[in-house]
């Protein structure tokens, strides 16, 4: 501004009010103060989400095709179960049927065992009495649990045939 001779401040950033009343501007305004107040509590809730993630991911699936097969007085239903790990080690599974005392658990692999950072997927079968089975349904729950502690429940519903009474 000198160099043209103006007066100094004719061009600069301000507000309407600044410009009419000619009071200087605040560093510390409201503004000013909840952003980076705002963008910290975020990005800590941000943190402890990413941190309390569970140490896996479980799913409990029903098996590819028919429901369940029935041999005599006996139920088989297939399951499979995905376990996705989510720590930076190895990790075995083991899979269980809990609550359930009726009910028997056949699994090929068990405890299954899964690379860091990766999923696996294993079929097991479910066999009970055909009698433990009401409106052709028996609820159950598959126990996921490995070595450092972690024990996740998944309720599941098996399928079977339904008891019809004599009238």
């Amino acid at each position: 501004m000198l160099k043209v001779k103006k007066p100094i401040g004719l061009i600069r950033y301000g507000s309407q009010r600044v410009l009419e009343t000619h009071e200087k501007t605040r560093l510390l305004r409201p503004r000013v103060v909840i952003y980076p107040v705002l963008l910290a509590v975020l990005l800590g809730a941000l943190v402890a989400l990413g941190s309390s993630r569970p140490r896996a991911d479980v799913t409990v699936l029903r098996g590819i095709g028919a429901p369940f097969t029935l041999q005599g007085d006996t139920v088989t239903g297939e399951l499979r179960v995905k376990i996705a790990n989510r720590t930076h080690e190895k990790a075995r599974y083991r899979i269980e049927l809990v609550g359930a005392p009726s009910v028997r658990l056949i699994a090929p692999e068990n405890p299954l065992d899964v690379a860091p950072g990766a999923q696996r997927t294993t079929a097991m079968f479910a066999v009970a009495a055909r009698d433990a089975f009401r409106a052709g349904r028996r609820e159950i729950t598959v126990r996921i649990s490995d070595e450092s502690g972690m024990r996740q429940d998944v309720p599941y519903r098996l399928l079977g045939p339904t008891t019809e009474t004599a009238p």
